[in-house]
């Protein structure tokens, strides 16, 4: 945020100019007209056209000013919006995949959307009126100290107690606004849950208990924006009563000093134009703390994802390596990792296998062993803690993290589909892929033909997340999808697990098309499907507890049999 800020700095400093512009236009104009009012009170005479041409000429000068100023002012708050928002999205993609694991959904639509709105008010309104009330004030401060300095003294002999009543109030509205975005991320999190999870709730009959939950959140923010609202309602009163104040005085002690012949007829009428004209500003400078404080715990969640580091990129290796099937696709030994909020439960202790190129190799074992961990490590969504990992002979550190991810394909039974057309969907699998590309990846996945029978074909939409299409027409195209990628290392999350025996037979073709030739690395829920696989690794207290093919394994009668016979 701030090297946006400096970055269109220029745009603010136009601002100031035409601000400070503005306010020599009317100084002068009022400073013209406050001479020849002591011309006419001294009897001497007043040629009233001739102040017409220069008052025009002010006007003139004036309203092109405050327009600019106005350009300027919302061009800088564009730019800068438009900065951040850029860059943040741009980091917010390159964050870890922990981060997003940490800080929930909610959370992170909240800064997206209420903060950003929140940054932009700073930016549009609060920032460019703390401005322009400096520099008004500061214009007619130098005026009047020049006309008499006792004036402004007593005006200003009021700022030590404004000052100590709007940190008081400044303090405890941040300190509302903050349980305030807290409540939102909670909020924004039941809502997001109730509508993701809306064919559970609706089988369940959860409607009440997801409206309560939502209601619950919303009392809460009721209950912190009433408490806002009324330190903020007793912040403007107290603004006006403590700037009203002062100013009586003023007036008082210019009408005394007026009486002693200090300053003119004319220059009181000038002090009071003048002192009109800074009366909100100086209050509003004083309160601002209030505004920037409580708009300071919306900057300071967005500049928390800022301070976030980025993935580490990897190593110099940057392009995919040429097959070479003397050496391992993968190697890990003696592999740890644990999640951060669970150091005490290591899910993978000490992981050692290899997996040959062009070897199918399938990982199974029981809920919770790691198999799915194993698969966020290899792809680098995840950075082990102890322990080697190459891939194609060299160190996992050593690889970039995108050229070591393009080593990888993914089949998953939880298809994610982005809710866009058919075509692109499939495209996602390769940059700048063309029509016979995808058409060809599609024609493999058995779903070329279906896809031909749509009124729009590869131009239809899938809807949110896939959900006008079925569970196996999903899953076959994001099969087309790793066609299309052709990665060296393939990885099979049961593909045909969740999907009914016909869509399964056209998947298992599709599979076994992409499967042949390629790395192919498998978890199995189901232990019929790996039969044929080379290798089976068997995954118990995160560790290789056996190795072996399907006889092998069964012969042995250990955790592989075990799991087989309940199978």
């Amino acid at each position: 945020m701030v090297k946006a800020g400096i970055r269109n700095g220029y745009m603010l400093l136009l601002f100031m100019i035409f601000a400070f512009v503005l306010n020599e236009v009317v100084i002068a104009g009022n400073d013209l007209i406050a001479e020849a009012a002591d011309l006419m009170l001294s009897g001497r005479p007043v040629q009233l056209s001739g102040l017409i041409v220069p008052l025009l000429w002010m006007i003139v000068l004036g309203t092109a000013a405050a327009y600019l100023k106005s350009i300027c002012g919302n061009h800088y708050s564009a730019m800068v919006q438009r900065d951040v928002r850029t860059s943040l999205g741009k980091h917010l993609l390159r964050l870890p995949f922990s981060y997003f694991d940490e800080k929930g959904t909610g959370s992170i639509i909240t800064r997206l959307i209420s903060d950003m709105e929140e940054m932009g008010r700073f930016f549009s309104e609060i920032l460019p009126n703390f401005l322009m009330n400096i520099i008004t004030v500061a214009t007619a401060t130098v005026y009047l100290v020049q006309m008499d300095a006792l004036l402004i003294a007593v005006l200003f002999a009021s700022y030590p107690v404004m000052l100590l009543v709007a940190d008081r109030l400044s303090k405890k509205l941040a300190e509302l606004a903050k349980k305030l975005r807290t409540h939102m991320d909670e909020r924004t999190e039941k809502a997001y849950d109730a509508i993701q999870g809306i064919v559970v709730g609706r089988s369940y009959n959860l409607y009440e208990l997801h409206k309560q939950k939502i209601d619950t959140v919303i009392d809460k923010m009721v209950v912190q924006a009433c408490k806002s609202t009324h330190i903020s309602s007793l912040g403007w009163v107290l603004k006006n009563v403590i700037t009203t104040i002062p100013v009586i005085f003023c007036y008082l002690f210019a009408l005394y000093e007026t009486r002693q012949g200090r300053i003119t007829v004319g220059e009181l009428l000038a002090f009071t134009v003048i002192l009109s004209r800074i009366l909100y500003p100086i209050g509003d400078i004083v309160f601002c703390a209030n505004d920037i404080r409580e708009v300071g715990v919306s900057l300071k969640r967005i500049q928390e994802i800022y301070r976030q580091p980025e993935e580490h990129t990897g190593g110099s290796i940057r392009n995919r390596p040429e097959g070479d099937g003397a050496i391992p696709a993968i190697e890990w030994e003696n592999v740890r990792f644990c999640y951060d909020s669970a150091e005490e439960h290591p899910v993978l202790n000490g992981m050692s296998f290899s997996v040959e190129a062009g070897v199918q190799t399938a990982f199974v074992g029981g809920s919770g062993e790691g198999k799915t961990t194993i698969f966020k490590l290899l792809c680098g969504f995840y950075e082990k803690t102890g322990g080697q990992y190459k891939l194609f002979g060299h160190p996992f550190e050593d690889w970039s993290l995108e050229a070591a991810r393009s080593c990888f394909s993914e089949v998953s039974q939880n298809v994610f589909l982005f809710p866009e057309s058919i075509r692109q969907n499939v495209a996602c699998g390769k940059e700048n892929a063309t029509e016979e590309e995808i058409v060809e990846a599609c024609k493999n996945a058995n779903i070329h033909d279906f896809i031909m029978e749509l009124p729009e074909g590869y131009d239809t939409l899938v809807g949110e997340r896939g959900t006008r299409l079925s569970g196996g027409q999903r899953q076959r195209i994001s099969i087309a999808r790793a066609f299309l990628k052709d990665a060296p290392i393939l990885l099979l999350d049961e593909p045909t697990a969740a999907v009914d025996i016909e869509a399964e037979q056209k998947i298992q073709e599709a599979v076994e098309r992409i499967t042949e030739g390629r790395t192919v690395i498998i978890i199995a829920h189901r232990l019929s499907t790996i039969r044929d696989a080379k290798r089976i690794c068997v995954v118990s207290g995160g560790k290789i507890a056996e190795t072996g093919n399907h006889e092998e394994l069964l012969e042995r009668r250990g955790i592989y049999a075990e799991l087989y016979t309940k199978g």
